[in-house]
Parts: structure tokens; sequence; C-alpha cells
């Protein structure tokens, strides 16, 4: 019996303390491919709008990055390519935590702000070379 319950209040304490984004909707990171309309590999520079720097590669490139409440620009290192803003974007799963048990609502909901679950970005970006 002191099993039973001591598994059923670990199992409870887990989704309640744990938002719906964080569990279901993909958790605090990302993979974002990044493509170019060009012959060549196109240099590039990934930071967040707020400054804060994710990595320099060549497009095509698949990157990983951390879900936040920033949106991302990629910038060409070069003149022929534009530079792309990626929105961040509300993760639907997020709204699970409102339609679930009020108990766990705003907790769950302060677990998927705080590992940036709640937003998103878009799977697949292309940078426009064609000036």
């Amino acid at each position: 019996m002191k099993k039973s319950l001591l598994l059923l209040t670990i199992t409870g304490s887990v989704f309640m303390f744990s938002g719906c984004a964080t569990l279901f909707g993909g958790g605090g990171e990302q993979t974002i491919a990044i493509n170019a309309n060009s012959e060549k590999r196109v240099p590039i520079s990934v930071s967040y709008a707020d400054g804060e720097f994710i990595e320099k590669t060549y497009a095509p490139a698949t990157i990983s990055v951390e879900r936040k409440h920033s949106d991302i620009i990629i910038k060409p290192l070069n003149d022929k390519c534009q530079k792309k803003v990626v929105k961040k974007k509300f993760n639907k799963y997020t709204y699970w935590n409102i339609l679930g048990f009020p108990g766990g609502m705003l907790l769950s909901s302060t677990t998927d702000a705080s590992t940036g679950a709640m937003w998103k970005y878009d799977k697949s970006v292309n940078i426009d070379c064609s000036k």
C-alpha cells in the first residue's frame, strides 16, 4: 500500500511540475534547417535578437538552438544574400496546461516558460540570395 501511494505521488508530481510543452512539445531545444538558394555554400552568423551569439556556420546547415522568448537572426556574411529573421511562435502544447488539471496549471506553465518550451521556431528557413 505504501509503495503504491509513493509511486502515485511521484508520478503525479512529475506531471504536476512538468509543463506539457516541455514533455510533449519538444522541450527547451530545437533544430532548425537553414537553406540558401545559392550554388555555393553561404557563410552565416546566427544569433538571438537580444544579441546573444549562437554560432557561425555555412548554409545549408542544421543548427541546434535553445527555445527562448527571442527571435533568431540569420545574417549572411556576404553581400549577395539577405538577412533572415526567424520569429518565435507560441507552442500550442502550452495550452494543454490550461486545459489540464487546475492544480498543475500555474506550475506547468511556469515550467514551460522557464525551459523555453512555450516557444518554438520554424523547422526550416530559406535565405534569399537572388540579389
